[in-house]
């Protein structure tokens, strides 16, 4: 090949070459900036941001909303209960505490009446004669009786229909309705009986041969 036409074909080549790499430096450049991998351990460090501000306190409408919140649920908190009582300093006062009973007093009351004598056994009572049925100023006269003449002794109260025929007692006696009592007293009996004949509770009175008291609550008689 002659030396004209190489020194012809150079230009071309040049051109040729310059393209080809003219598309080539892109993906070189590419392949340049990829990072590359990380290698052995990575330990993180924290980074302290220095430059934060401190907390701004809340604008006085912002308090104000904050403290108008709560009230808004106030209606399903339930009412208290004891917000009447008085307090401390008014707790003694009787105009304030009205019927209230005396704290200092409770626990202290005792069985009174008749209830109290059988406790304490000024009276007794046969397990044949029951006293719950019983009117209560019957029941009061004999606490009375005990109280001011010494124990007495509860014989009979109410009975049966055949238990009053076989004690001889009256055919409509008030026995028979638990309206009645007869007892014992250990003392003389004509201070009873006239302590008794005083009484407006006692109706029907009288005292048997073997010392036994009857009284009940009928119309004012004596047999």
């Amino acid at each position: 090949m002659s030396t004209e036409l190489k020194a012809g074909r150079t230009p071309w080549l040049v051109f040729i070459a310059g393209v080809c790499l003219a598309g080539m430096s892109p993906n070189l450049a590419n392949a340049q900036s990829l990072p590359s991998a990380p290698t052995g351990i990575v330990i993180p460090i924290p980074i302290s941001n220095t430059s934060a501000s401190p907390p701004i306190a809340p604008s006085p409408r912002a308090r104000a909303r904050a403290n108008v919140l709560p009230r808004a649920h106030s209606r399903d908190i339930p009412k208290s209960e004891y917000t009447s009582l008085p307090t401390n300093d008014r707790i003694t006062d009787p105009a304030t505490t009205g019927s209230l009973p005396d704290a200092g007093t409770l626990g202290t009351r005792t069985l009174s009446g008749f209830a109290s004598l059988v406790a304490k056994g000024a009276i007794t009572v046969r397990d044949s004669a029951p006293s719950n049925c019983l009117p209560g100023n019957l029941r009061e006269v004999v606490a009375d009786v005990a109280s001011k003449f010494g124990p007495v002794s509860v014989e009979s109260t109410h009975r049966s229909t055949g238990r009053n025929w076989r004690a001889g007692g009256a055919r409509h006696s008030l026995h028979l309705s638990c309206r009645a009592i007869d007892f014992r007293v250990r003392t003389r009996t004509s201070g009873v009986m006239a302590y008794l004949r005083g009484r407006p509770e006692v109706g029907g009175l009288k005292i048997y041969r073997n010392g036994i008291i009857h009284i009940d609550n009928g119309s004012r008689r004596s047999w």
